[in-house]
Order: C-alpha cells, then structure tokens, then sequence
C-alpha cells in the first residue's frame, strides 16, 4: 500500500504562474505601493536624516485603438506579441468598450469600433495612420510568430544601420515594425552619415526649440586641447561628443552648445549667442548706443554677428536657421 505521506516528501519545484494572474497580482502590489508612497518634509534629529519620497510619475502617454473586433484582436496580440490581458470591459451588446494590455513594459489600450462616436479602426477608415515599432530580442522569431498568428508582411525583414527589421499589418490594420537593435548600439557619428547619404539631415529633437528675442541660442567654450577637453566634460557633465573631431555637445537640452580648439594666446571667455528678430536692426543699434558689431554673416545655422557692449563685454547675436526652431 502507497503511503499517502509520500505527497509530502516530493522535491519543491516552482511552478510559473497563469499570466493573467501575475498581471493581476502585480497590478495590485503596484496601486498598493503607489497608495504609500507620498511626499514628506525632511526630518532631521541627531540619527537619523529622513528623505522626502516622491510620488511615482504617470505614464505620460499610452497607445489606445480601435479595432473592428477586439476580441480577436486582443487574442492576435497575445499569440503574436507576447501580450498580457489587464482588464477588459464588455457592454451589453457584446462590444468591448475598454481593454487594457501590456506588451513588454508598454501598456495598449483597445476598444471596438463604435461608429457612433466616430471610433474606428483602420479597416474601417481605408487604412492605418500610425505605425507601432516593437523591440524584440529576437526579430526572426517575432516576425515568423506574427505571421503565423495572421499578420501580413508589409515589409520583410532586412539588416539596416539602426538594426535588423522587419514589418507586419496585423488581421486588424494596424501596422507594426519590429526591431532588435544592433549588439554594439546605434554609432550616431554613423547614423548621421548614412542619414545624408539618403538625403537626410540629422537634427537631435531634443535641442530643437521656440525662439523668442533674447533667448540664449548656442554656447562655445574654447578650450586649447579638444580630446582632454571632451574627457573632461563628459567626466564632470556627462557630455557626448558623437564626432571626437568636433566639439558640438549632442546630448544635451536646447540650448545646445559646443568646444572650440583655440591657439594657446587665445581667449578662453565663454562665447554666448543671444537671439535676435532682425540681426541688421540689432547690430544698428549695438553701434548707435557705444559698442561695436562685425557685419552680420549667415552660416548654415542662421545669421551670426559678432559683438562688444560699450563696457567691453563681448556676446554674440543670431537669427537661428529654420531648421534649428520649432
């Protein structure tokens, strides 16, 4: 006879949980924590200093769709991304009105179509007008597991300086570009060369920015040794430099800014270039009030004029290039 004991001298293996229970289960650690963590103003004894805890940030932007049949859809996206159902809530009439997934650390919002409302999906509308771009560690195996799962290959899968990819319409309209991005990272130096090659021009976003007359448009501080120099600030200031060659900062929020090499008799004073409406008008009346202007020159990045007040401070003036404003 089997002695019922025995159950309870098996080997402990872990199990993985339903997925659907770990998204609910970690949904609800999450609200938990959240709930907990609120500001508090320092206290200071002779121990113990408490820090104040900041609350957690909201996602600052999430996917939402329509879809002519969200079921399906929410289904596709589990068999072909690795989706994670939320939540879902179903009206009366059998439509989803609301449905929450996450794919990877991203979640997507979806619904069905509701005419009334003028909430359609791309097979009703004639097409998609958004693109989603999904980073995978393996885009081979996504691209074919998409395919398997319904999708139509809209573009196959091909080797590109920014990473090997490939995309897919999904059986609902909705298009998908999927990436696995290169080993060694993206060269910015590269990126920016194949860019013009193709007609391109790079520009980071981040230093694009509004105008308005007054405004600090570009900074250079020159420096009589460039590599020591670009060691130097990205040391202190993490600053990158995509070109060892040149001194333009590429990581940092407008307003941009660069090192310049100069001769060893040479000013080391920071130059500052300050915006202007009309640089002609501005130079006018730098000389009118006792200072002195070079004659205005228009570089590739805007109009430039080079400048002393009447006590011997110098400064720069711009009209920034189009391409450089928003």
């Amino acid at each position: 006879m089997t002695d019922p004991f025995d159950a309870l001298r098996i080997a402990d293996a872990p199990l993985d949980p339903r997925p659907d229970f770990a998204a609910e289960l970690r949904r609800t650690i999450t609200t938990a924590l959240e709930s907990t963590m609120t500001v508090t103003e320092p206290e200071v004894n002779a121990d113990v200093t408490r820090v104040a805890v900041p609350e957690p940030q909201a996602q600052s932007i999430t996917a939402y769709i329509s879809v002519r049949n969200a079921a399906a859809a929410i289904a596709f996206y589990i068999e072909a991304f690795g989706a994670v159902e939320l939540s879902r809530l179903v009206g009366d009439d059998g439509r989803i009105g609301h449905a929450e997934i996450t794919i990877g650390n991203s979640k997507m919002m979806l619904a069905d179509e509701y005419p009334e409302i003028d909430s359609l999906g791309p097979e009703s509308r004639g097409g998609p007008s958004c693109l989603f771009v999904l980073e995978v560690p393996d885009v081979d195996d996504s691209f074919q597991r998409a395919v398997a799962a319904g999708a139509t290959v809209t573009r196959p899968i091909a080797d590109e300086p920014y990473g090997r990819m490939g995309q897919v319409t999904d059986p609902f309209g909705h298009r998908w570009m999927l990436s696995t991005p290169p080993s060694a990272g993206l060269d910015r130096a590269e990126y920016a060369r194949i860019s013009k090659d193709e007609g391109y021009e790079l520009i980071e976003g981040r230093q694009l920015k509004h105008h308005i007359e007054g405004d600090l448009y570009y900074f250079t501080l020159p420096v009589h040794d460039l590599p020591r120099a670009q060691a130097f600030f990205t040391a202190v200031l993490g600053w990158q430099f995509p070109d060892p060659q040149q001194g333009h900062i590429a990581n940092i929020s407008a307003p941009p800014g660069g090192i310049a090499t100069v001769t060893g008799d040479a000013s080391t004073r920071a130059q500052l270039w300050f915006v202007v409406d009309d640089i002609h008008a501005a130079v006018a009346k730098v000389r009118e009030l006792g200072g002195s202007a070079t004659d205005p020159v228009n570089y590739d990045s805007g109009w430039s004029a080079d400048c002393v007040d009447d006590q011997g401070t110098t400064f720069n003036l711009s009209v920034p290039a189009a391409k450089y404003t928003q």
